[in-house]
């Protein structure tokens, strides 16, 4: 029963491999370039070599589960394989006979695709074949900022505004000894705490986006922080209570901190590498000529939280 189940998951990958070619599709019959092999599928003049298959079945197993793959080193399984193949191919066929490849929107996206999969593969060359993050790397930081896996959660109330020159407003009521939660109903643009005076449940920094993260955590209760800068707006933040947690363990976030530590070395060296391109360009640009289009300008809308829809504010998943 499980091995039915799991040709039937085949077969529905399989659709997709039939509505996009994964590989570089077969080669017409004695045509150079193709894989090498006696022809295992041919499809009026289109032929498929075993070395053809074995490529393209090499390209499905980087997609699949590993308890699928095994299923695709049987005959079996690779006889559902050879189908979708073939279906694909009576639709790649067909295409060409009614000519779409030549339509504008076809040869816009095609061209479009392969400027994305060309800068693709140019960041994984130049950021994600270069740039690791070692064991050894993780547990240093581990040891040298053992608060930040202390379990700790924070209470907080918030405030967040589109611009920094109205977060420096907020702080001037605050300062005037105008209640936060007055000033939250009034200004903040988080639609999930504004009308409760800014307030947020118990947050742990792992539900926080870094900025947000590291300004909660330095406070004490009571205290007003400065304004703060997130990728969601400008937030104003108090510190209303902070409880302990449970420590975590080196082995409990190795892997969430390697990432996380990877997550911002790539994302740095993204950032200089741009700038070295940036700075070695002829670059012209003429704002004068914004906006462009016919499109109505869009009513404006309040920003979403740190995580975006109705999370809360500060939470990052």
């Amino acid at each position: 029963m499980k091995k039915r189940v799991c040709v039937r998951m085949i077969v529905v990958a399989g659709c997709l491999l039939a509505l996009v070619a994964c590989g570089k599709g077969g080669d017409q019959a004695g045509d150079k370039g193709g894989a090498p092999g006696p022809v295992v599928l041919k499809v009026n003049d289109r032929a498929y070599t075993t070395g053809d298959l074995e490529r393209e079945i090499g390209q499905e197993l980087r997609r699949l589960p590993p308890e699928m793959q095994q299923l695709l080193a049987s005959k079996d399984g690779q006889k559902q394989f050879l189908d979708r193949m073939l279906r694909r191919e009576l639709l790649i066929q067909e295409a060409e006979k009614r000519k779409l490849g030549e339509k504008a929107e076809i040869v816009e996206q095609v061209a479009n695709l392969r400027r994305e999969l060309m800068v693709r593969t140019l960041i994984q060359d130049e950021i994600g074949e270069k740039i690791k993050v070692e064991e050894k790397e993780a547990q240093e930081y581990f040891t040298a900022h053992s608060e930040e896996f202390s379990g700790d959660k924070v209470r907080l109330k918030h405030i967040l505004v589109r611009s920094e020159a109205e977060a420096k407003e907020v702080l001037d009521r605050l300062a005037k000894k105008e209640a936060f939660e007055v000033v939250a109903r009034a200004v903040s643009q988080d639609p999930g705490s504004a009308a409760k005076g800014g307030e947020l449940d118990y947050l742990g920094r792992e539900q926080m986006v870094p900025e947000f993260a590291r300004a909660a955590f330095s406070l004490k209760p009571g205290e007003l922080s400065g304004v703060v800068k997130t990728p969601f707006g400008y937030h104003v933040l108090r510190l209303v209570d902070r409880k302990k947690g449970q420590p975590a363990t080196f082995d409990q976030v190795r892997g969430q901190l390697q990432r996380r530590l990877l997550d911002e070395k790539q994302s740095q060296r993204f950032q200089a590498w741009i700038k070295e391109l940036e700075g070695a360009a002829k670059v012209t640009r003429d704002e004068g000529l914004l906006p462009v289009g016919r499109l109505a300008p869009a009513p404006p809308q309040a920003p979403p939280g740190p995580a975006g829809g109705s999370a809360k504010p500060g939470d990052k998943s």
